[in-house]
């Protein structure tokens, strides 16, 4: 049987290549290139490409500038994704500096707070790109985010340093008396607040170190310097330990002095992660996000807590009641095949279930009355208001926001009465309530005698008898404050002092006369349920004035498609360029440092990050060894192909050399929480044992390759994994509910013994929440295979050759140096069972950064377990099995949210053993 592999290889490189191409969402991609940077975008996201190339270059030469750098780096593409509905964007330098940008508009939060939204995130991006070009950057995430939003902010109205959001946590972490140090907020905690700490402290210790020691100084941290670490360098700069600058940076954070004491709203537990609200006649809703659920408060019920409506994706955003209160709107992000969506579905507050109807594409759905449904599309850096008749389907676009359009975006439409829709329109922080009539199409400006400043959190308390509009409302130098609009009466009543927490998502009960505004504050570490007095807030002037969109000024710039030069982006045209890194395999044990792996590993990648790959060389010294690895990857979606070729030494046990191939397929469900997964494989690999005696040659190629085995490979499955945050404990903060189901066939043939080989396997896994306890149940049948459990994996009956890839049941590798008698492997049907039970004692949130490295510790867990493999080798009742258990204990630390580290021991339960086996844990998530 003769295969040309290299013309199989080119082909099915070929075919993927060109099935992933003409399968992506976004067509054809399109270039234009500047003098510093090649713009991939596809057709529909022309406007925000033609942004980017009219302002990119002077933005570059404008950092570098503020830098002290002499130019701007080498030429850098810079990708636009279209099929993206939540902004974000990232440079990352590997395999070399490049910066991916999300085509689309911000909801409410950190990224609110431009008018220029696309610019303004790929100033921030570019800062990154410019800023890290020096030798050895290993300053925390904190440094690198700080320098990025302090010039992102350098305009002097846009930006995260002018947003008085960013004040209130600055104001809040001094009045809970929980500002961090700089370790702990040098990178991204893994529970809440995430990585929030380092854009937030990162961004106002860059602005404090400027404004004292000026910006030629501070952008020394950017150059090379033989000081590598954030300690040795703040000194070096300044002449002063980063301890002491750290502190007195603190130290400088104004906060309001009286603040008054918040009125709790509920009973019992109230620190967690409270934030979107709706109310209706009878109370409010709330999502928690620490819990991932949606809850009401019933104000008539003299128990005072909260009851659970269901359980939520953590990307909701928006609750509306329906003017009744029967009805529940919620608006969250979930994914699908062609990319993310925002989701509007109803819930029956009555039924207590959700309602088949769906609604795609729609932010900040909301009830606005007469079977109607308000929202905002986004397409691109536009924006629409848009009400939508749920009866009949038809949908009319009432307002739009946009580049050089009198506002850039449009959020929060809410019930302003019949016919009546109010909505936030902004530029940036500067915002308007505007109150629209949707038959007459006139619109009405809410002016206030003294200007409210960075409204959000627009809300209503859906009464057609007496609208009244709620919002949230600050300066910069002021906790979070909160105001109330009677429609009817015209009446406006502001909040003028500042309540410790601020007063967020302020809602009113649909009753004529209210008494009480409930709301909910924001502290450092977590959110609480509030209520305050209606007779605390004092009324101001206001006025409902008529409002022309053409009269109003843009403050934003506008795109000029004209100036793109389009070409259709070549997909190879990067993928060359590859970024080398050390490969270093470590020896079985410390006594065999010979056997020691030292190699380099090249990356490539296409800037549309559809097709990478990478080639490894790594030479073993004694016995001398030569092992390469090639894999190519086409990273489409929902389904990716890959191509691996290889030699390799597999732990100085047996040599495996073969040729792969193989897909993947994450197929998302409408709960975020849970995914459809889908793989399939064929390779051709042949095998080359090696004796004990193995370190007295030379060479390991004295052991000839023999026993070629064809072998193909399918799996699917469904897992699933929710990950609730308790809030207010550092011990046993995550408690974590998953399971996952897989179900796989292999088949191998053994063209020696033209032997055909078919396992089929199980494995079904689950964490069980409140007991942190990891469960694995699995279980395979082979004919003409059985488990090899020291290998972990399939081996055909009568020679060692591996039926290949991957094995569903537990690995007992400490049982390699056992003398452990084993069964006849020359039967025909083998079966067998295994169990993996895991229990965490101990786990800690450390959640700080090092002195030194630019990592993160996030937690130190200690876990117990056992495992055991019952591996029948023949059909026939009599025939006894091998039985193979171990006990085992893990000391694991998680750092920077991706990595975990440590040691575990496992001791095999079998007589004769008095030490098991050391192995380091380490499993990096990207």
């Amino acid at each position: 049987m003769k295969i040309n592999f290299s013309k199989l290889f080119f082909v099915l490189l070929f075919f993927a290549a060109a099935f992933s191409a003409a399968a992506a969402s976004d067509g054809q991609l399109l270039v234009h290139k500047t003098e510093y940077f090649d713009i991939i975008y596809a057709k529909k996201s022309e406007s925000a490409a033609a942004l980017i190339a009219e302002y990119a270059d002077s933005y570059a030469e404008e950092i570098s500038s503020r830098l002290n750098r002499e130019k701007p780096p080498k030429r850098m593409p810079v990708y636009i994704i279209s099929d993206k509905e939540d902004l974000n964007g990232y440079f990352t330098s590997s395999p070399y500096g490049r910066i991916v940008l999300y085509d689309t508009l911000p909801g409410e939060g950190q990224l609110s707070n431009f008018n220029d939204v696309i610019l303004k995130v790929f100033y921030h991006e570019l800062t990154h790109a410019i800023s890290l070009k020096y030798l050895f950057p290993l300053l925390p995430l904190s440094f690198k985010e700080g320098v990025a939003v302090l010039f992102e902010s350098s305009d002097g109205t846009q930006g995260r340093l002018h947003d008085p959001l960013i004040y209130h946590h600055l104001m809040q972490g001094r009045i809970d008396g929980v500002s961090p140090s700089w370790q702990q907020a040098a990178d991204r905690r893994d529970i809440y607040p995430g990585a929030f700490w380092g854009y937030l402290y990162g961004a106002a210790f860059a602005d404090y170190l400027q404004k004292i020691y000026g910006m030629e100084t501070y952008a020394k941290y950017w150059h090379s310097s033989f000081n590598l670490f954030p300690m040795d360098k703040t000194k070096k700069i300044f002449n002063k330990k980063l301890t002491v600058l750290w502190d007195n940076f603190i130290d400088s954070i104004y906060f309001p002095q009286e603040v008054q004491v918040p009125m709790p709203s509920i009973k019992g537990k109230n620190k967690s992660g409270f934030n979107v609200t709706a109310a209706n006649k009878n109370g409010f809703a709330c999502f928690d996000f620490a819990q991932k659920e949606v809850l009401f408060y019933n104000a008539e019920d003299v128990s005072g807590k909260l009851k659970k409506l269901f359980n939520a994706n953590s990307s909701l955003s928006n609750l509306s009641f329906s003017q009744d209160g029967n009805y529940l709107l919620v608006t969250d992000l979930i994914r699908t095949v062609n990319g993310e969506k925002h989701r509007a579905v109803i819930f029956d507050m009555k039924a207590g279930k959700f309602l088949d109807k769906k609604y795609f594409s729609i932010r900040d759905a909301a009830f606005c009355g007469n079977n109607k449904i308000c929202g905002v599309e986004v397409g691109g850096q536009f924006s629409q208001l848009i009400v939508l008749d749920y009866s009949t389907g038809n949908k009319d676009i009432l307002f739009s926001a946009g580049p050089g359009k009198s506002y850039s975006v449009i959020c929060n439409p809410v019930f302003a009465g019949e016919n009546k829709i109010a909505f936030i329109a902004g530029n940036g922080l500067k915002r308007d309530i505007l109150i629209l009539d949707t038959v007459s199409g006139e619109i009405k400006k809410l002016e206030f005698e003294q200007p409210l400043h960075a409204i959000r959190y627009l809300q209503t308390n859906n009464s057609s008898e007496e609208p009244v509009l709620t919002f949230s409302w600050a300066e910069k130098n002021m906790l979070y404050r909160s105001a109330f609009y009677n429609v009817k009466t015209n009446t406006l009543k502001v909040l003028q002092k500042d309540i410790s927490g601020g007063t967020f998502f302020p809602v009113v009960l649909s009753k004529p006369g209210f008494e009480e505004i409930f709301y909910v504050g924001m502290h450092a570490k977590y959110n609480s349920l509030y209520k305050i007095k209606e007779k605390e807030f004092k009324e101001r002037a206001s006025a409902l004035k008529p409002f022309t969109a053409e009269n109003a000024a843009p403050l934003s710039k506008a795109p000029d498609v004209g100036i793109l030069k389009q070409k259709k982006y070549n997909y190879f045209s990067w993928l060359w360029k590859v970024s080398p890194s050390p490969v270093i395999k470590m020896p079985p044990n410390f006594k065999k440092l010979g056997q020691s792996g030292l190699g380099i590993k090249l990356s490539g990648l296409d800037a549309s990050e559809l097709l990478s790959f990478s080639f490894s060389s790594v030479f073993y010294f004694k016995p001398f060894f030569y092992q390469p690895e090639f894999e190519f990857k086409v990273n489409s979606k929902p389904a990716n192909f890959k191509v691996n070729v290889y030699d390799i030494n597999n732990g100085f046990r047996y040599r495996r050399t073969g040729i792969t191939l193989g897909t993947e397929a994450v197929i998302p469900t409408e709960s975020v929480y849970g995914n459809f997964l889908l793989n399939a494989g064929a390779s051709f690999e042949t095998f080359a044992f090696y004796p004990e005696d193995f370190g007295t040659e030379k060479t390991l190629y004295k052991y000839k390759l023999g026993q070629p085995v064809i072998s193909e490979e399918f799996a699917a499955g469904y897992s699933y994994k929710k990950i609730k945050q308790r809030l207010a404990t550092d011990f046993f903060a995550q408690d974590i509910s998953a399971a996952e189901v897989i179900l796989g066939v292999k088949h191998g043939i053994h063209l020696n013994s033209k032997t055909n080989a078919v396992v089929v396997q199980a494995l079904a896994n689950f964490n069980t929440p409140v007991v942190p306890l990891n469960l694995k149940l699995s279980s395979y049948a082979g004919f003409n295979a059985y488990l090899n459990p020291k290998q972990n994996r399939y081996a055909f009956f009568g020679n060692s050759a591996f039926v290949g890839m991957n094995c569903f049941l537990p690995g007992m590798p400490e049982y390699e140096k056992a003398s452990k008698k084993e069964g006849n492997k020359n039967g025909k049907i083998a079966y067998g069972f295994g169990f993996d039970g895991e229990l965490t004692l101990f786990s800690y949130e450390i959640q700080t950064g090092s002195f030194w490295l630019p990592i993160f510790y996030n937690r130190l867990n200690l876990s117990a377990g056992y495992r055991n493999v019952v591996n029948f080798l023949s059909a026939s009742s009599k025939t006894k099995p091998d039985f193979y258990q171990s006990v085992y204990g893990r000391l694991t630390l998680r750092i920077s949210g991706a990595a975990t580290v440590g040691i575990e021991y496992a001791h095999p339960i079998e007589k004769g053993v008095k030490f098991g086996r050391f192995d380091a844990v380490f499993n990096v998530r990207f």
